[in-house]
């Protein structure tokens, strides 16, 4: 299982100081970088010293080598990640794939997907998660077999992929998984298909509510199921209403991110978050009583949507996709400026 225990860089420590905002769960730190017609942070180049330390005799330098070119986005240490994804040590495995999922580099889609058959399981966990943030539709049906992994970590990964890609076709299979033996797994197909927006889920999320009355569970992580189908359920509602045909006939469309005018009365004006969403604790995190924090680097669009998270900060034990999922679901109130909202990064620290 990965731990932060001996991964201490951070790309946060290169940061200027600024004001940070904490608000449920989250610290937020806004930064002054704005982005005009993009939709990822602009990756760094690697660090000559990083990619020496890919090659180090001591695999815990390989491995944390490989986390630091992940916080980084570093793209032209492409190459020698695919390389350590054939490392002996699954440690390194993990991380390098772990690492090219925050880069994001379509090309190596073709290069992790084997990893979802590796025989370490914390390797194709890390492995789907990182399809999952590519987003290359060539992955699908790899991951839609990882729905059939033994380890419950897998499946609620390949899930969390599916969800985030917003794959209509595995809307069935991800009901399904509304029943896994896993607490993490279920929690997962909740928000998956709260993401792929497809109302036919509407009475599979009220039904699981009613078996999760029947299990033996956590108060705590019962309640955090409840929120979850709640703000699955409203994006379910969203989806429909905004997509709705004129005629009321034919398959709702994705919600268009516009935004009723009234919310933009003030013509300046920084982002503020209008509705958080509380992240909840994996099985392992609640066994290890790790709790973070994880922290992101997330692109808010015009519309008050989190567009894309990267992770700039791991805690391990899958809070990594627990943060991502959290920040996801918020509803920001947008940057304006000169009365015209405004896509805009910011940091931020998820803590659980």
């Amino acid at each position: 299982m990965f731990t932060a225990a001996k991964f201490h860089h951070s790309a946060f420590s290169v940061l200027p100081k600024y004001a940070f905002v904490g608000f449920a769960g989250c610290l937020i730190l806004l930064t002054a970088n704005r982005i005009d017609g993009q939709t990822s942070a602009r990756p760094q180049a690697a660090p000559a010293r990083l990619l020496a330390d890919l090659r180090s005799k001591d695999s815990q330098v390989r491995r944390d080598a490989a986390n630091e070119l992940g916080v980084t986005r570093a793209r032209g240490a492409v190459r020698a990640l695919v390389e350590a994804l054939s490392d002996k040590e699954p440690t390194v495995r993990e991380a390098a794939a772990f690492a090219l999922g925050q880069i994001s580099d379509t090309a190596a889609t073709s290069l992790l997907i084997p990893l979802l058959a590796d025989s370490n399981a914390e390797v194709r966990a890390s492995a789907a998660f990182a399809l999952g943030m590519i987003g290359n539709r060539k992955a699908i049906d790899a991951l839609s077999y990882a729905l059939g992994d033994a380890s419950s970590e897998v499946r609620a990964s390949a899930i969390f992929a599916l969800g985030l890609m917003q794959d209509e076709d595995a809307v069935d299979e991800i009901i399904e998984a509304l029943d896994d033996s896993s607490s993490d797994v279920r929690y997962e197909a909740v928000w998956a298909l709260g993401q792929i927006g497809e109302p036919d889920a509407e009475d599979h999320l009220r039904g699981s509510l009613v078996t999760l009355d029947l299990l033996k569970i956590d108060d705590t992580w019962r309640e955090a199921y409840r929120q979850a189908v709640q703000n699955s359920l409203e994006n379910l509602r969203n989806e429909a209403h905004a997509a709705a045909p004129a005629g009321g006939s034919g398959r709702p469309r994705r919600a268009t991110g516009v935004v009723s005018e009234n919310r933009y009365a003030n013509a300046t004006r920084p982002l503020v978050v209008r509705q958080p969403v509380k992240p909840a604790l994996t099985e392992g995190a609640m066994r290890a009583k790790v709790s973070g924090p994880v922290k992101l680097r997330v692109l808010v669009g015009a519309d008050g949507r989190a567009v894309r998270a990267y992770v700039a900060q791991r805690a391990g034990y899958g809070l990594e996709r627990r943060a991502v999922e959290a920040v996801m679901q918020y509803r920001f109130d947008p940057e304006l400026q000169g009365g015209l909202p405004q896509t805009r990064w910011i940091d931020m620290e998820v803590k659980f």
